[in-house]
């Protein structure tokens, strides 16, 4: 298991205003903006269940990502929460 890193496994607020304001502008089909952000998500997503990671943070990036339209799964978090 990694380190631990707080910021490098959190959605970050600026990140979660982008997520919103991408969600308010959707049309339907996924602005290069959207995927962009998607693909970012996944990643932040890969880091938290490697490095290990608070409920609370893990929620907030998935959700992140099915708000976008992103319906590709995971799986369940097998790895134990550190405290928020």
């Amino acid at each position: 298991m990694l380190k631990y890193d707080r910021n490098a496994s959190e959605l970050d607020h600026d990140t979660a205003l982008f997520v919103a304001e991408l969600a308010a502008d959707a049309t339907g089909v996924p602005s290069t903006a959207a995927l962009l952000t998607i693909e970012h998500l996944r990643r932040l997503e890969e880091t938290a269940r490697s490095a290990g990671t608070s409920r609370q943070s893990l929620q907030k990036i998935m959700s992140a990502r099915r708000v976008l339209g992103d319906r590709d799964d995971f799986g369940r978090f097998r790895g134990s929460y550190l405290s928020d």
